[in-house]
Parts: structure tokens; sequence; C-alpha cells
């Protein structure tokens, strides 16, 4: 009897014991951290802290928040994998634990505020919600959960601490790229908590380890972006490392963990030479996208690009100019190919124009977690053409995915396939591009799925030729090669002959000289046969990404295509993008053809009328009549731009495969180890290799 009445007050008293740990959150017990990790604590703290959320959003979490800590307007049994709904109860209650330690809340330190984010954290902690996606469990649920945990540490329980901790402990330093960076945040904030500085230290280098230009995936050597292989990932994975990176740079930033300055260069660099050139007009690019192509996704990441600048401005002050110019999203003006991922950009003040191709290197797009479930020829050579910050925005539920703009694609019956990642690459080798900073050409010579061109994209200043040539098909189907899908506005104004029709509705293999609509010319050098569409079309988002509801919409849509028939042999076309065009602007083209055109399968070729701007794309080694003609002994593509006392000469191999390339060009010109020969000028161009091979290498050739 008395082991039992001794066991019992043991029991009693280590019972009294534990109820007063957990009821630790009453006193706001005071956090104190060590010299090392004091910083760190107070920059991680101020990084939050910084957005104080909007008042009515904390009120509107806290009326849908229900007894049991759950939120009324979260199915906590979905498996939906895209944006997993679920963790929506970490971010709501995230935001409530901002708002209750922001001074300037009404709600700071609040007693009831803090009763609810205590009953939700132990809601979540007690189910520990999983998904049927792996990167929630070791990415995204310690991700919002860390914070919490420290804003709110002074009131947590051991119990909460320690259910906590095994949660974020799924998250390990592995993987690579963006992955990585993911990971190891959370290993960083972990550490943190533990107090454990040792590992915030290799947490803080391992995220620096990704700072750099990769070899796989990550940062490229032209500053674009690689995910799941060789593939653009600008708009998802990019931006989450930019935002992520930033936000690591915030945490350790005057600390012993601080980012090293070449690694805060590479930043710096991705920055402002590669995610900047997708942002024009507060609008990101639809090419840039990946398989984000979701409802107002263009402005949403145009917002959050926006941020990074802002973040970088404050940050990295040496080059806060830098950073305001790139603010002022239409100050960059130019031309860039990157040649790492088959990509190429043409912008002005008042445009912008991209073009996005794939390869035997690159892979074109991806569909993953039911994202992105029509974008088959997403990296088909689409060339979209932007003159307001609206192109685009929201069409994809109503677009032909077999005729988006840019393209040449089989015109079948069959339901497009779906992509996974590291699936997509087209048998084309000569894909690539050329540019003098101002001015460029991309090429793609195309070869998928039984259809062949040879497509090229010559971006002189305020015009765009688009030519393809060597139009080839065995499928018993039609061939076309789409110029333009997007939401209709205002009237279509065509020219027929110099005969111009008003609020033109339809046109069907119709010989035009032009169509202009909604600012945008199209003009045809020679009179195409083309089709024109503005019909009242039905479309879902669900189409686009399973996440979205079957809801019906409906839109008149302006669509604009060229025809080349079934089984076409050596079929071909050319067609001018003429951005902020006027109907007076396209009378002038239609008078004064601005371009000599040849459009052939060994050579296409664009010349301005002046003759101080040309372009020449060698699908074979030849001659070009250009400049009293140039000679190449291998496929290559040229621009040449004459200047006051020099011509500006810039090459590069699409192919990608070859040291260097011999040229000769009429008249005799000052170049290093040239030759003149017979009133010709013969040199050598050596290629760039390893991680720059693709680039162009630009030239000044002086006349003698």
């Amino acid at each position: 009897m008395k082991l039992y009445v001794t066991r019992f007050f043991i029991a009693l008293i280590a019972t009294m014991l534990c109820n007063c740990a957990d009821s630790k959150m009453k006193n706001d017990t005071v956090v104190s951290y060590p010299e090392e990790l004091t910083q760190l604590h107070e920059n991680v703290l101020n990084y939050y802290l910084q957005d104080k959320p909007e008042q009515q959003t904390v009120d509107h979490l806290l009326s849908i928040l229900q007894e049991d800590g759950s939120w009324k307007t979260i199915d906590y049994t979905t498996k939906i994998k895209s944006e997993w709904p679920v963790k929506n109860h970490l971010k709501y209650l995230q935001t409530l634990a901002i708002s209750y330690n922001t001074k300037s809340s009404k709600l700071y330190k609040d007693k009831t505020l803090s009763k609810k984010i205590h009953k939700s954290l132990d809601y979540w902690l007690k189910h520990d919600f999983l998904s049927a996606n792996w990167h929630d469990q070791h990415i995204g649920v310690p991700k919002f959960l860390l914070p919490t945990l420290l804003l709110m540490e002074s009131e947590l329980t051991k119990t909460q601490l320690d259910k906590g901790i095994v949660l974020a402990n799924r998250a390990k330093i592995k993987m690579s790229g963006q992955n990585k960076v993911w990971l190891a945040t959370n290993v960083l904030l972990k550490s943190l908590l533990l107090r454990d500085a040792e590992t915030v230290a290799k947490a803080s280098k391992a995220i620096q380890e990704e700072l750099k230009v990769a070899k796989n995936v990550g940062i490229k050597s032209d500053w674009s972006y690689h995910e799941h292989g060789a593939q653009l990932q600008f708009g998802n994975y990019g931006l989450w490392y930019l935002e992520n990176m930033i936000q690591c740079y915030a945490f350790v930033n005057d600390t012993p963990f601080q980012f090293e300055k070449h690694k805060i260069a590479v930043l710096r660099n991705y920055v402002l030479e590669g995610q900047q050139w997708i942002h024009w007009n507060n609008s990101y690019d639809v090419n840039a996208l990946g398989r984000h192509l979701y409802k107002d996704e263009q402005q949403k990441k145009a917002a959050r690009l926006k941020v990074c600048l802002e973040q970088m401005k404050q940050l990295d002050k040496a080059f806060s100019e830098e950073y305001d110019k790139a603010l002022d999203t239409k100050m960059l003006s130019g031309n860039k190919h990157f040649w790492k991922s088959d990509f190429h950009v043409h912008r002005r003040k008042n445009f912008y124009f991209s073009v996005k191709m794939s390869s035997q290197r690159v892979v074109g797009t991806e569909s993953v977690n039911s994202e992105n479930i029509q974008g088959y020829y997403m990296g088909d050579g689409v060339a979209l053409l932007a003159v307001n910050n609206k192109a685009y925005q929201n069409v994809f539920p109503f677009w032909d995915w077999k005729k988006l703009p840019g393209t040449t694609i089989l015109q079948d019956t069959e339901k497009l396939p779906i992509i996974k990642f590291r699936d997509f690459k087209t048998n084309g080798e000569f894909v690539g591009g050329v540019t003098n900073g101002e001015n460029g050409i991309a090429v793609m010579d195309y070869d998928r799925d039984g259809v062949k061109a040879k497509k090229s994209w010559f971006m002189f200043d305020d015009a765009i030729v688009c030519l393809g040539s060597d139009i080839s098909s065995d499928k018993n189907a039609e061939i076309t090669s789409a110029i333009n899908q997007s939401f209709l506005k205002g009237n279509v104004v065509v020219s027929k002959a110099g005969n111009i029709q008003k609020a033109v509705h339809k046109q069907k293999n119709a010989d035009l000289d032009w169509v202009l609509h909604d600012s945008i010319g199209y003009f045809f050098p020679k009179n195409q046969k083309a089709n024109l569409a503005t019909n009242i079309l039905v479309g879902s988002w669900n189409n686009v990404a399973e996440r979205y509801r079957p809801i019906l919409l409906t839109e008149h849509i302006f669509k604009l295509w060229l025809s080349h028939g079934a089984k076409p042999k050596n079929a071909s076309y050319s067609y001018i993008l003429v951005p902020n065009a006027s109907e007076e602007k396209m009378k002038s083209l239609y008078k004064s053809n601005p371009f000599k055109i040849v459009n052939t399968k060994v050579q296409q070729s664009v010349v301005s009328s002046d003759e101080k701007k040309a372009g020449i794309v060698f699908y074979k080694k030849g001659t070009a009549t250009i400049k009293g003609g140039i000679s190449v002994d291998a496929p290559c593509v040229i621009l040449l731009e004459e200047k006051s006392d020099y011509l500006d000469f810039a090459i590069s191999d699409p192919s990608q495969k070859l040291t260097k390339i011999g040229v000769s060009i009429k008249g005799n010109y000052s170049i290093e180890n040239s030759k003149y020969i017979n009133g010709k000028t013969h040199f050598i161009i050596h290629l760039p290799q390893e991680e720059q091979v693709g680039k162009t290498v630009q030239l000044q050739l002086k006349r003698n």
C-alpha cells in the first residue's frame, strides 16, 4: 500500500511539473540567444515582421477560425498536389503570429489572439497533416511552421516546441538547386531555434554553395535558371530561388554566417542580367512562366520580382542605382539571347517580344502536379509580342494549344500528351541566336513528331521579321503556322491589294497585305494566304491546371494563322510583326516594303531598305550576296550593322558544336590574323567553349 501511495505522489508531482512546463505560454518568458546567434535571431524576426498584414486580412482569418483551431475554408482531407490547400493553415497561422508580434498592430500581444494562435498551432501539431507531394512535408510545412515557432517562442510549451522540431526535422540538407536552398533554409531556422550555431553555419554554407554558375541545375552562364534538367525555369523555381536567396541574405547579413562578396555578386548578376530581362511594364513574360500558367500569374510574379528588387536595393547598397533602374521596368531596352536556354528577348520602352525554343540540348516545358496540362508545344518556338501589360493575361483557357503564337504544328485530332519533367526535347540541333545587344536573330531548325521547319526571327529595332522555310511533314493532317492568339480588343482592319476593310471578323485563305488589331500590325511582304477568326470561344481554367474547378467561361478571341495543308513539301511563310502600329503605319509599309528577304531551305536573310542592318542564317556553308558577298565554311548566324567608322559583326554557332568558323567578306577590313586576297578579307572566328558555348562573338570590322 505504501509503495502504491509513493508511486501515486511521484506521478502527481511529475504531472504537475509537466503542466507547469506546458503552461509556459501563459508566462511569456524572456527569450535569449548566445552572442553568435543574437544578430541572426534579430534579423530573422525583423524579416518576418517587416510586412505587417492588413487588419482586414487578420479580421477575416479570425472570422473563419473555428473553436478547435481549424479554418472552416480548408478541406483537410484533400490530396491535391499542386499548391496543397491544407498548407494554408500554416500560412494563416503565420499571418496571425506576425500581427500578434507587430507593435503597430491593434492586436499586438492580445491575449485572446494568443490563445487562438496556440489553439491553431496545436491543431496542426496534433494531426500532422500529410500531402501526396513529398515537397510539402520536407519543404513547405517547415517553411511556414518554423517562422511561427520563432515568433511565438516565448510562449511555446515544451510539447509544442518538441512536436514542431519533429516536423522540422524532415528537412535535411540534400539535393541541388532551389530544392537544396529551400531545405537548407529550413535547417538554418530550425538550428537557430535550437541554438545550434554549428549547424547554422553548415546551412548557410550549403545555401551559398548554390550561389554559383552551375553546370547542372541552377544559375547558368547566360544568367538564366535551370531546374528539372536543362529547362528554363525563370518564373517558378528561378523566382523562388531569387526570393529565397534574398531572404537568406537578409537573415545572415552582418552575422558570422553572412554571404561572401563574390556570392553576392552572383546574386546581383542573376537579378540584373537575368530576371530583369523578362519583366516589362509590370508584367512577367508568359514564355518565362514555365508550367505556372495560372490566373493573373504574370502580374503576381512581376509584383514578387519588384519586391526582390526593392530588397536587393536595401541589402546591396553599392548598386542601389542599378536596382532603381530595374524597378522602372520600361527603362531596359535591348536584345538578349540566353544561349543556355534557347530563349531570346527583344525589348524597347513601348513593346516586349520573346521567343522560346527547345532542342536536343534544352527541355521545352513540363507538366507536373497536373499543371500546364495543355503545354505540349510551349517550347516549340512560341513567339509573343506585348504592347501593354495585359497582353495574354488570362487568355490560357481560350487558347488553341495547337496554334500557339509563333509555332508550326500538326493539326491532328489527337489529345495532347501530358509532358513530365525532363521528358520534352525536340530533335533540332541547330537552335540558338545571335545578338549585338540592340538587335538579334533567333533560329530554330525544328524537327518534332514528323514535322520539320526552318524557323527564324529577325529582331530589328521596332520590327520582327518572322521566316519559315522547308516546312514538310509526312502526316496526313494539316500543318499550320500560328501568328497570334489574344483577346479581341476593338476592330480588326485588313488590307487586300491595297483595299482596306474594317471591322473584319473572318478570313479564310485570303490574300492579305496586312492585318491590324489592338495596336499590333501583321505585315505580309508577299501576299500571304492567311486565316483570321474572331469567334466567341468557350474555355475553362481546369483545362490548363486541374487545381481549378471546371467552370466554363466565354471570351471573344482574335486568332491569326497560316495553313500549309496536309503533307506539305518545302512550304514557307514570311510575315512581319509591327508593335504599336497604326493604320497609317501599315499603309506606309505596304507602299515601301522595309526589308529585302531571302527565305530558302539553305539560307534565310533580311536586309533593311537602307542596307545598314542585315542578318543571315546559314543552314549550310555557303555565300550570301549581302555586303557584296559574305561566305562561311560552316552553318552559323551572322548579324551586321553599319556604324560610322566600322562594320559591327556578330556571329554565333547555334549547333554549339564548332570551335571555329572561317569567314570571308568583300572589302578590305582590319581584323586580327586576317588576310586580304582578291578583294576579300578572310579571317577565322574562334568560338566560345565550355559554359560559354553558343554565345555571340562580336567584332568591329574597321575599313582600310
